[in-house]
């Protein structure tokens, strides 16, 4: 037992502070962990690893056959289906490798899987629907982060792995493509796409955390909801400033990581253009704004003139849709209009906005049969 002079004694308040913090966090433990075991409770963590899963050639993708009404992103819920290629979809279902029909495939980053949005009302879902008249049929191979590395890897993988056959990419380029080509990826001995460093000990901590405290994995969004509510412009204030894109915006990013990006991802996609070619399959590129190049009007952008020569010098479609949303409207109207809030990702109405601008545009046969 600590005698008079012990610390505990000396600083009572301190003591009494102490041990309620405790008594809290174990409490809050202990109850993490029975609602969990009794099913009341699902950190976000948890739920997302029950459909996102390791890859051995592509670091990462969705599981397949996934029938699961309890997906989340942020603090939005939403359904996810996936087919049995790992592809999210209408519903689970098995997808043949080969078809007497037009195969349309995308790929991209978490824009083109559609976080927070059910597939039907992503923009594949919705080019999906309107192709399927035409007799063309549409899949969509896009999972979030992923980079020009995996977009490379990842085709390589259906064709030569799994035999899938497909008569039409489309590549959607995104922003953070560039800066997950310099910091995240790079080939391990077997050309595998791998981690350039495993997560830290922080990051593993932080996942402990929260996976087993109901308290403190909601403690973000809660702090969240304070930093919002006391911004004027909440509704797309946390659309803005992301690091991931400034090097389009700011000359020294640019200078500083974007270069030494570009070249990386340009090599992939050199690579896979010829792996396309090879094959007579069709390439058409996408690229379009975050809400920072829509509130400073960026509309020449550096992705747009770097994929333009690209395009340009390998004679393939790019379709630019900086210009469908730096448009003459107010660019806080435009951004609360077509992003979740406080996200940089589109909505129900921006991924409507995309799949009609991307039907306008793409190279398709008039008669696929």
């Amino acid at each position: 037992m600590p005698t008079r002079n012990h610390w505990i004694w000396r600083h009572p308040r301190l003591t009494i502070i102490l041990t309620i913090i405790i008594v809290v966090i174990g409490l809050d433990f202990l109850l993490a962990n029975v609602a969990i075991m009794l099913g009341l409770y699902r950190p976000q963590h948890s739920i997302e690893t029950y459909y996102r899963i390791r890859h051995e050639a592509y670091n990462h993708t969705l599981a397949p056959n996934i029938d699961f009404s309890e997906g989340r992103w942020g603090g939005i819920g939403y359904r996810l289906d996936t087919n049995s290629l790992g592809f999210k979809d209408r519903a689970a279902r098995t997808v043949p490798l080969s078809t007497g029909s037009y195969r349309v495939l995308f790929i991209g980053d978490s824009f083109t899987e559609g976080v927070g949005i059910q597939y039907t009302d992503t923009f594949v879902g919705i080019i999906h629907a309107m192709l399927e008249k035409r007799g063309i049929e549409t899949l969509n191979a896009g999972v979030i982060s992923y980079s020009p590395i995996i977009y490379l890897r990842k085709i390589q993988y259906l064709l030569n792995d799994v035999g899938l056959e497909f008569d039409h990419l489309t590549v959607c380029i995104d922003l953070s493509d560039i800066t997950d080509e310099v910091d995240l990826y790079k080939y391990d001995e077997q050309g595998n796409v791998v981690l350039q460093s495993p997560p830290g000990l922080g990051v593993a901590l932080k996942h402990f955390m929260t996976e087993n405290s109901i308290l403190l994995s909601n403690l973000r969004i809660l702090f969240r909801v304070i930093k919002k509510s006391a911004q004027k412009d909440k509704e797309f204030y946390d659309a803005l400033n992301r690091p991931r894109n400034r090097w389009s915006l700011d000359d020294k990013a640019f200078r500083t990581y974007a270069r030494e990006g570009l070249v990386k991802a340009a090599r992939y996609m050199d690579e896979l253009a010829e792996l396309l070619q090879q094959r007579g399959i069709a390439l058409s590129i996408v690229v379009y704004p975050w809400p920072d190049q829509i509130y400073h009007r960026v509309l020449e952008s550096k992705q747009v003139a770097f994929w333009k020569e690209w395009t340009d010098h390998h004679e393939v479609q790019l379709i630019n849709l900086y210009p469908t949303f730096i448009e003459d409207r107010e660019p806080r109207a435009v951004i609360k209009e077509f992003y979740i809030k406080g996200d940089i990702h589109w909505n129900k109405a921006g991924h409507a906005l995309v799949a009609n601008k991307i039907l306008e545009k793409l190279d398709l046969p008039v008669d696929p049969l």
